[in-house]
């Protein structure tokens, strides 16, 4: 029979190839195998083959092992055939031999046969069997009877960094596949297989905060990393039933070499997901941690890394991203780096940072006096002239800073002083290193030197040697020859002829040893002083040199509250009441400041200090007043919760807790007829404000502690409008205690109509501490309601949510002031908008605020903003009930008022059914000037009838080239008459977002 010669045939194996069951049959054969240049197959292929015939079938999750021969029948074992054991540890030698690198693995084998791998590599080394990711979910530290501790610490450490590279990974394929897309590549390998396994991924999100808390934990970990080997796993053999893999194999890294890896995957991570602050902050421990590792590894014989993957360019393109950029570090940072390499470029920095100034002056002068402290301990590092001349260079550098900052010459005077045995060579470096730069100093900076240097000449020009004359002749930029000449000329006699002690130079370390100069030095510490420790210490000081007057009227801005100066009064002069007194006074400053910690301190101290036991007589003022500073402390305290809001209190229940207590103590006040201390009107109006805002409704659920507290009474009838709206869903029509308080303060005066809201009105003594939304919504919708039964017109409505809870009308509406409706309404507004920018309807009402008062674009602004916001700006599509007729109808008002016709025009295709009568007449009344910007608005027009009205409209007016542009825009596909329902919604949708945002881009910027 003869053979076909064109038939084809099996092309036959090279010799160097090795089947995959020949290492099953001869594990040797697995390490000379690796060993080759390029071994085939790869290592990559090898572990695809031994994980695809070694499935995972029952014997995996199942509690009961298979009923095989060689299966192991330990149920807290591992529960694998032999057959599959054997596999799995020949697949993991080979990730070993891979040193791990995911990369590697990542893009050669498909997610699901990377998950089987890891789940083996974890079973393993646990000795019992984990499924991937649910075993992670409940216990995953129970070691098996052949487990190891580090070795699974290892394999769940390798797991967790795969499950956030993974989502990494799976965001970079799908956005390359959109590029393929566009541009037609073929489709990688590494995107094929991302995308065969993608449902995979998303099963890991439940596990993904747990595998950052365990990264976290193991970079926290005091114990040394250990990275299984080659060697750690032991093959199975035909002849031996049971393996012990060797885990003792693994060798320990060093610290820095895992950090650096976990750092940086947990940056890509963080970049994925858009935290960019956390990514930085991985990203510079990454940086700080390969270079260490990379300096302590010099000394290695070439060896390939054991753990760490890190690429250098990479971790650069990281840098970048994080927004570490790489430029030199700032001088500050420069100068710090020059004392750790003892003062090493000092003077080139001082030299830059004179012309820059960047570093205060006070790191300069700890530098001068660092080095001078360096020289005084006998330092034998270096010559003893190169560290004085060091010295002298810093100190000249640092006063010609000084004199160009405009800083007290004093300070340059005394470290002439201090340096006199060395000042002519001072001096000398004082003209060299203002001459080497004198040109780049400013115009400002060059007279003040010359001042200076003057200055030097006039109280030492004496005992110069050489003398000034010469160091001019060197030195001739700052001071010339001839000006030298010129100012020694113009000096009066009295001035060359000075003798005694105006020659002397000991004037420039000031002495306060005058008693009054003395006393005003301590009032001016003590006035600027803030901390209660040296207030005592001053008030002590003060107090030995007899005043005259009370120490607390040093200063006319220590106020404090009236309660207290009384219960101050009757304490006998003497410390205690100026320590009281003063700590009040400073807290109230410190508070007015917003420095509400330093305020509490202050507060805490004399607290503490009336609660002496020598104070605590029955009849001693000090118990009141110990219980008045308590409550300013808590006054303080709520004041810093409502500036800081929405930041909840560290200590809320404890915060809640004292209010009520307040509120109670006022309440008790009232009825015993002044026998208890009453906490002041201010405090008790916070207490109610705090708990209105914290949700604390149940306190306010009670009669007014007292028709004194009008606020209170306030705060619980807005209370009482909360509750009637959870109660009763909305179906209570009227709601008459907060508006029959709101509504006397808005009444006319006899005689005017026109005043402004009274300062400590109950409702503006509350606007400014309102900050929960339900509360504000309630208190805008009153406001907005008696708006527009003042007004009266259905054009000038106001709309806001739960409008229902107010009355209808009102008797005799000529006896209030509008205006002063509007001023509080506005007020209010500011205010919430303030703490809640994004709130829509509080938007929308603010663009109908504006909207009655003809401010037409502010109005616009609002509507845009409000529609922004609603639809996370502009990244969902815009919606009802996010807008309806009636915003829409005020929009196309502003717009045509503006002057922005066509915008109108547009606008009328968002009502249900588009007003082709208002359009129509917004195009027809364009201007000539077509300051409209017309045509682009075309792509955002999604009515035929109105492109098609658009068209003959150009035509009419002859505009060839404006008909041709709205022809192209009326014949796109998705706007034919005959597409369906869903396709004409979604060209809709469109358009309205991007009509949308070129409103925002006009109104908003």
């Amino acid at each position: 029979m003869k053979m076909d010669l064109l038939k084809p045939r099996t092309v036959p194996l090279s010799e160097e190839t090795i089947l995959w069951f020949e290492f099953l049959l001869k594990p040797s054969l697995l390490t000379k195998h690796l060993g080759k240049p390029n071994p085939d197959p790869s290592p990559t292929d090898l572990i695809t083959q031994f994980l695809s015939k070694a499935p995972e079938g029952q014997s995996q999750t199942t509690d009961v092992a298979p009923p095989d021969s060689d299966a192991s029948h330990k149920p807290d074992g591992l529960r694998y055939t032999k057959k599959q054991l054997a596999l799995k540890i020949l697949a993991l030698k080979v990730a070993a031999y891979m040193r791990w690198d995911l990369d590697k693995l990542e893009r050669a084998l498909s997610v699901s046969l990377q998950i089987q791998l890891l789940a083996d590599l974890c079973s393993i080394t646990a000795g019992r069997m984990i499924t991937l990711p649910s075993s992670l979910l409940h216990d995953s530290t129970t070691l098996g009877p052949e487990g190891s501790k580090h070795s699974l610490t290892f394999a769940l450490t390798l797991y967790h960094r795969w499950v956030l590279r993974a989502h990494v990974l799976r965001a970079a394929v799908i956005k390359n596949m959109k590029t393929f897309a566009n541009h037609g590549p073929t489709i990688s390998d590494l995107a094929t297989f991302v995308l065969r396994d993608e449902s995979s991924i998303p099963a890991l999100e439940p596990i993904t905060h747990l595998s950052i808390d365990f990264l976290n934990q193991v970079l926290m970990e005091p114990q040394a990393f250990r990275v299984l080997t080659y060697e750690s796993f032991v093959p199975l053999d035909s002849n031996v039933e049971h393996t012990q893999q060797r885990f003792d194999a693994a060798i320990a890294i060093k610290p820095c070499e895992l950090r650096a890896q976990i750092h940086y995957d947990l940056c890509q991570y963080y970049l994925y997901v858009q935290k960019y602050d956390l990514a930085r902050q991985n990203v510079l421990l990454c940086k700080e941690n390969y270079a260490q590792w990379q300096r302590e590894e010099i000394g290695r014989t070439g060896l390939p890394p054991a753990y760490c993957t890190v690429n250098a360019e990479t971790l650069q393109g990281y840098l970048l991203a994080c927004g570490v950029t790489g430029e030199p570090d700032g001088l500050l940072q420069r100068l710090h780096e020059s004392i750790l390499n003892h003062y090493s470029d000092i003077v080139l920095i001082l030299k830059e940072d004179n012309l820059r100034k960047e570093i205060p002056m006070t790191q300069r002068k700890l530098l001068e006096l660092n080095i001078e402290g360096y020289n005084a301990i006998g330092s034998t590092d270096g010559n003893l002239t190169e560290q004085n001349e060091l010295v002298l260079a810093v100190v000249a550098l640092n006063i010609i800073r000084y004199v160009m900052d405009g800083e007290n010459i004093l300070s340059c005077n005394v470290a002439l002083q201090k340096y006199k045995a060395q000042q002519a060579k001072l001096i000398e470096s004082l003209f060299q290193y203002a001459d080497e730069q004198y040109e780049q100093f400013s115009l400002t900076d060059r007279a003040l030197l010359k001042q200076y240097f003057y200055r030097i000449i006039t109280l030492h020009g004496a005992e110069m040697v050489p003398p000034f004359e010469t160091l001019v002749q060197t030195y001739s930029k700052v001071v010339s020859l001839q000006e030298l000449k010129d100012f020694r000329a113009q000096r009066t006699p009295n001035e060359t002829q000075l003798g005694g002690i105006a020659t002397q130079t000991d004037w420039l370390i000031p002495e306060t040893r005058n008693h009054r100069l003395e006393m005003g030095h301590l009032e001016r510490q003590l006035i600027s002083c803030n901390n209660a420790s040296n207030v005592r210490k001053l008030l002590v000081k003060i107090a030995g040199k007899n005043p005259s007057k009370p120490l607390f009227t040093i200063n006319p801005n220590w106020t404090i509250p009236t309660a207290l100066e009384q219960a101050l009064i009757p304490v006998q002069r003497g410390f205690l009441q100026d320590f009281a007194y003063i700590l009040i006074g400073k807290s109230r400053e410190q508070t007015a400041r917003k420095d509400y910690a330093t305020a509490i301190a202050l507060l805490t101290v004399l607290k503490n200090e009336t609660q002496r036991q020598d104070l605590r007589d029955s009849k001693s003022p000090f118990i009141k007043i110990n219980k008045l500073v308590a409550w300013e402390i808590l006054l303080v305290q709520i004041q810093q919760v409502l500036d800081e809001w929405p930041r909840k209190p560290a200590d809320q229940v404890q915060l809640v807790r004292n209010s009520k207590q307040c509120l109670n103590a006022a309440a008790a006040a009232a009825s015993s007829n002044g026998t208890d201390p009453m906490p002041h009107a201010k405090l008790i109006e916070h207490c109610a404000a705090l708990l209105l805002n914290l949700n604390e409704w149940s306190a306010l659920l009670i009669p007014p502690v007292d028709k004194r507290f009008p606020g209170v009474e306030l705060c619980s009838a807005l209370t009482q409008a909360v509750h009637d709206i959870e109660k009763f869903k909305g179906t209570k029509k009227t709601n008459r205690e907060a508006w029959e308080l709101v509504l006397p303060i808005f009444l006319n005066p006899p005689g005017s109509r026109q005043r402004q809201l009274a300062p400590d009105s109950p409702l503006m003594v509350l606007i400014p501490m309102l900050r929960e939304p339900l509360v504000v919504s309630i208190l805008l919708s009153l406001l907005a309601k008696l708006h527009n039964i003042l007004r009266d017109e259905a054009n000038a409505d106001l709309n806001a949510e739960y409008m229902f809870l107010w009355p209808s009308n009102l008797n005799n509406t000529s006896i209030y002031n509008i205006k002063l409706v509007n001023e509080a309404l506005n007020l209010l507004l500011n205010q919430a908008l303030r703490y809640y920018p994004n709130n829509i309807p509080w938007l929308k009402l603010k663009g109908d605020v504006e909207f009655v008062a003809n401010n037409f674009e502010a109005a616009m602004r609002y509507y845009v903003t409000a529609l922004i916001s609603g639809t996370e700006y502009c990244t969902v599509h815009l919606q009802r009930p996010l807008f309806d007729d009636f915003l829409i109808r005020r929009m196309v008002k502003c717009s045509t008022n503006l002057g922005c016709f066509v915008q109108g025009a547009v606008l009328c295709q968002f009502f249900d059914e588009t007003d082709y009568g208002l359009s129509f007449k917004s195009i027809s009344e364009k201007p000539a000037n077509y300051a409209d910007a017309m045509d682009s608005y075309y792509s955002c027009i999604w009515d035929p009838t109105l492109l098609e009205f658009i068209v003959n409209w150009h035509h009419k007016r002859g505009e060839h080239k404006r008909r041709l542009q709205a022809i192209s825009f009326h014949s796109q596909l998705e706007l034919n008459a005959n597409n369906n329902e869903e396709i004409k919604r979604e060209a809709a949708a469109v358009r309205k977002n991007r009509f949308l945002r070129s409103l925002a881009k006009q109104y908003m910027c």
